[in-house]
């Protein structure tokens, strides 16, 4: 916390990344000194939830928790092929972000074999696809499909959920251009909820 504080003070933007099991009093703790929070909403089924040491309704409060404080929240699903990548789960989280609020980015992200998990194979771009596709359908306005630069056709980038303008061009961690202006899409207007300055 003394980082975050210290980086406050001169006026910089802190970024919490968590695995979504937060009280309640620590979240009011770092209120005062965090701006934006990561999630991982690594399961829509408790039962997996639980092979990884956490509870999935825990989880899920603390989504509500977070945004009910104010937080700029994200959340982010890494897409196991077996694991969770069935159309049934990927639309329960796309609905259960919704939920909370159709403006949370939503980011689904491609599994790598690598350390101890070398099964099962990696998460080709088509499970993305379809996984992003689910959470637009579901009524999310931004969806992203990362950790396979250049391969998930438009995925990567930020449209206007108005007027469909290409707002942020993004290849993999690049932006390419950025036509967000004053938090605002730069065609029709509309503002676009996020951290703009």
């Amino acid at each position: 916390m003394e980082i975050f504080k210290e980086g406050k003070k001169h006026g910089l933007i802190g970024s919490y990344v968590s695995n979504g099991n937060a009280t309640s009093e620590v979240l009011d703790y770092i209120r005062r000194h965090v701006d934006l929070y990561k999630v991982d909403l690594k399961s829509f089924n408790d039962k997996n939830y639980r092979k990884l040491g956490a509870k999935l309704q825990t989880v899920l409060d603390s989504i509500r928790s977070i945004y009910e404080r104010g937080f700029w929240l994200e959340i982010v699903s890494l897409i196991i092929p077996t694991f969770n990548d069935s159309d049934d789960e990927l639309r329960s989280m796309a609905e259960f972000v919704v939920s909370v609020s159709p403006d949370i980015p939503w980011h689904v992200t491609a599994f790598h074999q690598d350390y101890k998990m070398t099964d099962p194979d990696n998460t080709p771009a088509y499970t993305l696809l379809r996984a992003a596709e689910i959470g637009k359908k579901a009524g999310l306005n931004f969806v992203y499909a990362g950790n396979l630069p250049g391969k998930t056709e438009t995925m990567e980038n930020t449209y206007c959920p108005g007027c469909h303008a290409l707002l942020v061009e993004r290849v993999g961690f690049r932006v390419l251009s950025n036509k967000i202006t004053n938090g605002r899409c730069y065609q029709c207007q509309r503002v676009i909820p996020g951290r703009w300055q």
